[in-house]
């Protein structure tokens, strides 16, 4: 341990500085008047504010044969028509009973055919609903679509139970009901029919051990006399069916009412879920449905859809029915008394006007701009992967020009580190590495540095790598084929595809339907097909046998991937859902290709727009910026679509994209947060300070002691940001959470604050030895003989990239004047400022 005698100290002291990185007069009496006997004046009543008018939604209500109820949703209208929740204390009723049941909730439940009225009460004030209930004789049935749900529901196909892949006690599900036919056999069929029976319904087995009147691992899920049980007896006494009666259509939408809005306040409100149909049916499914919230500190919502904001701030919710996820939020102001002048905030950058809007509405004031210093350290470890130097600080501190920040941005835009930098981003999002490609990823990495200095349309970046044969360690040609020859499984490929350019992580689906999203493993082998033609050929293939001879990636017409469920050869199938035909003998990936950056594509742009914005703020407008789901809603959905339609109007260009946030006012806020956003770890009201990447800090530590670091094979003055390839050994680089591109890299590299990073800057030889080194900057500058004010300014410019504040200076100077040993004195000041927060991280 090296001895450092006011290190820890001056650490804490520095750390300290960074905390924020008319008069009344006795009135004149009249002259006196004769007495006038006044009347009295009649006292006038103010006027009373028209109470808000209660309302149901729907007015009209009619509950089919099939429908298992229907949620009505109390409102109340005030005068200028603007609806609100409404306050406790509402009751309903039926009138007259006998045709339906309503619970306090307002869900209400067919009991007899017939016409009725649903009555809502509060506070005096009255409402009413129209309701008629068919008969339900006969009722026809779908299996899918009525007893899955409550399967899924009881969570008796979920992985911990029954819809594991080996089953539970001998009886299998599909997980979450993603295969219904299957489902039904194994209640119906399987186990010698025992599950249900058609003699004795009530004695069923599945009943039985639903409702915990037989022995269940699980225990009781269901309540005998419950809605959920009642629909399974029915169903069993008609016969267990498949389906019958009149087929429905398939549910192609779920709507999630009332839709998000802003509540005044923290409050409760039920939700009403309705599955749309292709035929346009819409059938209420609230019971049915499963609901998770998002942030259980700030919302929770009940398995019957009522939901509550906790308090003042935002949370989403997220709603399934079967394959079907949509998602609603609940918000309310945060500071409702907040008095700031949102007008005065500059909206010249379409993220300044989406964002400074979205913060106006839920009264979160934003952060001032970051000084000066700040913002030049910031941009330039995000553009260049390195710290300004001492100079460039003192002359953009200096320079009164307005448009400073803006043309900063774009010199930084043109220097080669720049393209230096950013190509570790894409390297870590494409895997490039000799360990994953071999000598054909310095092809890949000759390649994307090209693509990345001519700054060449993303679209057709993509496009040329999807569709990209020959050989990969080809000097010509060669680049983009690794793309393919990196992943030869269709499965593989199609899960790296839509991860990296779609946000989309399918690999849950290719065992069943993804439980989170949209996506059914159907989509998911429809994605591999696009990919099951291309294959290694090399060119000494002889005899079905492959000869030593360069690698070569081609196609192969007979190739196919088979569906998992089906075993049969899978089909080339957009996610979309679109039908596409394959002329025979091309290249499948071409479609695929074309349909991925295509304007219209819904996520490609919004995916890639996502992932910039991550870079800028350490986290996406979708977090994580690959796990665009629907389960997964974007913070600022507006905000995102505005920045994704910049991107395709500009023709994909990335630097415009780059350049858009990093001249926009959120981009250029400060880390220090003001009274309002003190919380906000959301919205982005003030920048977030991150954790120097691996490739960051080793530079920052290099420029800051004028001691660079030593790669095996590299120059004495290389650069971490040359190393691209993660099998060069560095510890620096290592300890601080290098991506090693083996498997899947975090979409921003902010490594997790560890102890061996601690123990590798305190304790280690990484910056001590930068420190003492007789040839670093501070053996230089101590041979200058400057004066201590001099020499603790110059260290603060080269590591924290800003001067001191007057305390600091004065406090150090008299430090370093009182020292026994300057240098020993001016060797802990530097290492405690190498150890310090502000220095590590990007604030």
């Amino acid at each position: 341990m090296p001895r450092r005698r006011v290190g820890s100290m001056i650490a804490i002291c520095v750390l300290a500085a960074h905390v924020g990185c008319g008069r009344s007069t006795t009135p004149v009496s009249p002259p006196s008047s004769p007495k006038v006997v006044q009347s009295q004046p009649i006292a006038v009543e103010p006027p009373v504010a028209p109470r808000p008018i209660l309302a149901i939604d729907p007015i009209e209500i009619t509950i089919a044969a099939d429908d298992p109820g229907v949620q009505l949703l109390a409102i109340e209208k005030s005068p200028n028509g603007q609806p609100t929740d409404v306050p406790p204390g509402l009751s309903w009723r039926i009138e007259p009973p006998g045709v339906a049941a309503v619970d306090a909730s307002g869900y209400v439940r067919p009991v007899a055919a017939g016409k009725a009225e649903v009555v809502a009460t509060i506070d005096g004030r009255e409402a009413r609903a129209r309701l008629v209930v068919s008969p339900r004789e006969n009722r026809p049935w779908d299996f899918a679509q009525d007893v899955a749900p409550i399967l899924t529901k009881a969570g008796c196909n979920t992985g911990g139970c029954h819809g594991r892949a080996d089953g539970q006690n001998g009886f299998h599900l599909s997980l979450f009901g993603y295969d219904p036919e299957g489902d039904h056999i194994a209640l119906t069929r399987d186990a010698g029919r025992r599950r249900v029976s058609l003699i004795q319904p009530d004695a069923s087995l599945m009943l039985l051990k639903a409702t915990g009147e037989a022995d269940h691992g699980g225990g009781p899920r269901l309540s005998v006399g419950s809605q959920d049980y009642q629909t399974l007896l029915e169903w069993i006494r008609a016969g267990a069916p498949q389906s019958s009666g009149t087929p429905r259509s398939p549910v192609v939408k779920l709507a999630v009412e009332p839709p998000s809005a802003m509540m005044d306040r923290p409050a409760v409100r039920q939700l009403r879920v309705v599955a749309e149909h292709a035929d346009g049916r819409r059938r209420d499914v609230t019971r049915q449905a499963i609901y998770k919230t998002l942030d259980d500190s700030t919302a929770v919502v009940d398995a019957r859809g009522r939901a509550e904001l906790l308090h003042r701030g935002e949370a989403d919710l997220v709603v399934r029915y079967g394959s079907l996820v949509q998602t609603t939020r609940l918000a309310s102001p945060v500071n409702p008394d907040l008095a700031f002048d949102f007008g005065k905030l500059p909206r010249e950058n379409p993220i300044d006007a989406e964002l400074f809007k979205r913060l106006e509405a839920l009264k979160v004031p934003p952060s001032p701009p970051a000084s000066d210093a700040a913002f030049l350290r910031r941009i330039t470890l995000d553009l260049t992967g390195g710290p300004p130097s001492p100079e460039e600080v003192r002359r953009f501190i200096a320079d009164s020009d307005a448009a400073k920040r803006s043309k900063l941005v774009d010199q930084l835009l043109e220097r080669p580190e720049f393209v230096q930098f950013w190509r570790i981003k894409f390297g870590d999002l494409l895997q490039i590495s000799a360990a994953r490609q071999g000598n054909g990823a310095y092809r890949y990495q000759e390649w994307l540095d090209a693509k990345l200095i001519e700054n060449a349309p993303w679209d057709d970046v993509v496009r040329t790598l999807l569709t990209a044969l020959g050989d990969p360690t080809d000097r010509e040609k060669g680049g983009p084929v690794n793309y393919a020859a990196d992943a030869l499984e269709p499965t593989v490929a199609a899960e790296q595809t839509a991860q990296r350019f779609l946000g989309l992580r399918m690999r849950c689906a290719q065992c069943h339907d993804h439980p989170f999203d949209v996506w059914t493993q159907d989509d998911y082998f429809g994605m591999a097909a696009f990919f099951a033609r291309v294959q290694r050929t090399g060119q000494g293939m002889m005899g079905g046998m492959m000869m030593a001879s360069r690698p070569n990636i081609g196609l192969n017409p007979q190739g196919v991937v088979n569906h998992l469920r089906t075993g049969k050869p899978a089909q080339p199938r957009l996610i979309d859902g679109k039908p596409v035909t394959i002329a025979e003998g091309a290249d499948p990936r071409a479609t695929l290709a074309a349909w991925i950056t295509a304007p219209d594509n819904p996520y490609f742009a919004r995916a890639t727009a996502n992932w910039v914005w991550a870079q800028f703020f350490g986290k996406g407008i979708v977090d994580p910026p690959d796990d665009m789901s629907r389960a997964n809603p974007p913070v600022h959905p507006e905000l995102l679509d505005a920045l994704a339609a910049r991107f395709i109007a500009r023709k994909y260009d990335l630097r415009d994209l780059i350049r858009t946030i990093a001249t926009s006012q959120a981009y250029g806020l400060s880390s220090a947060t003001v009274a309002g956003n003190e919380s906000d770890s959301r919205w982005f009201s003030h920048q977030t300070p991150r954790p120097l990447s691996a490739h960051q800090m080793a530079d920052a530590l290099a420029q800051a002691t004028d001691v660079p670091n030593r790669f095996p094979g590299a120059s004495p003055t290389r650069r971490a940001i040359r190393v691209t390839d993660p099998g060069v050994a560095s510890p620096i680089l290592d300890t601080f959470g290098r991506c090693p591109r083996t498997t899947v890299c975090a979409s921003v590299q902010t490594p997790p604050l560890s102890l061996k990073q601690s123990l590798l800057l305190i304790g280690g030889d990484v910056v001590e030895s930068k420190v003492g080194n007789l040839n670093g900057y501070l053996s230089s500058a101590l041979k200058l003989e400057l004066e201590p004010e001099e020499l603790v300014e110059n260290l603060y410019f080269r590591t924290l990239c800003r001067p001191p504040t007057a305390e600091e200076s004065s406090r150090w100077s008299v430090e370093l004047k009182q020292a026994s040993s300057l240098r020993e004195a001016a060797e802990d000041l530097l290492w405690a400022l190498l150890n310090s927060r502000e220095f590590a991280f990007n604030h």
